[in-house]
């Protein structure tokens, strides 16, 4: 039977999907028949009491880096409650701790991040309850940044927003010519256009 290669063609400019092979699939049933014990979350977890799991979280959070990115996050408007989430997925799928043990930490994990982006004057969003558009949550991300921003750093968010404002003068002057082009092209045509006589018709007749 012929079939599609597995490989897309980059080259083609057509759709990626139409490219793949329709059977390169698992097997139904494939997962198995392989060996037990190969993936992480397979194997007995590294860390089975909960205070030791906290103390090697809040150890990472210590790090600069780390602390930083984790600020900003919050910063950017992104829910506590998904980013501790992602924390307990990845030590769970790495084989550092138990679902349990995940469970467990998350609370604690959740009240620390809270606690201290409170003390850095940094506005929390500790739960996602509404469901907002990609503009609207495009929008707000933005606006907490730059306001997180100028709390931490008023000189770089003086910077920014005046880019910004020179970024939206330069849009305005294009705004302002396309509009002027538009009027001049459409005056041209008025003029280009010859006149027609009247025919008599009542759109033609003046005040009786």
């Amino acid at each position: 039977m012929q079939t599609r290669p597995e490989t897309i063609d980059m080259t083609n400019q057509g759709s990626t999907t139409e490219q793949l092979d329709p059977m390169d699939y698992p097997t139904p049933g494939a997962s198995l028949t392989y060996d037990p014990g190969n993936a992480p979350y397979e194997n007995p977890a590294e860390m089975v009491d909960p205070q030791q799991a906290i103390d090697e979280i809040l150890m990472a959070f210590e790090q600069p880096e780390t602390r930083d990115n984790i600020m900003s996050a919050i910063a950017a408007g992104f829910p506590v409650e998904a980013i501790v989430k992602s924390m307990a997925i990845a030590g769970v799928s790495e084989g550092k701790f138990s679902p349990d043990v995940a469970e467990i930490v998350k609370p604690v994990i959740a009240l620390y991040l809270i606690k201290t982006a409170l003390e850095n004057n940094i506005p929390v969003v500790a739960f996602t309850d509404e469901v907002v558009d990609q503009e609207t949550m495009d929008r707000q991300t933005a606006e907490k940044t730059m306001s997180s921003m100028e709390q931490l750093s008023p000189r770089k968010a003086r910077f920014i927003k005046g880019r910004q404002a020179m970024e939206g003068l330069k849009q305005r002057a294009i705004d302002a010519e396309t509009v002027m082009k538009a009027r001049d092209e459409i005056r041209a045509k008025e003029e280009q256009m010859p006149d027609v006589e009247s025919d008599g018709s009542f759109l033609q007749m003046g005040e009786v």
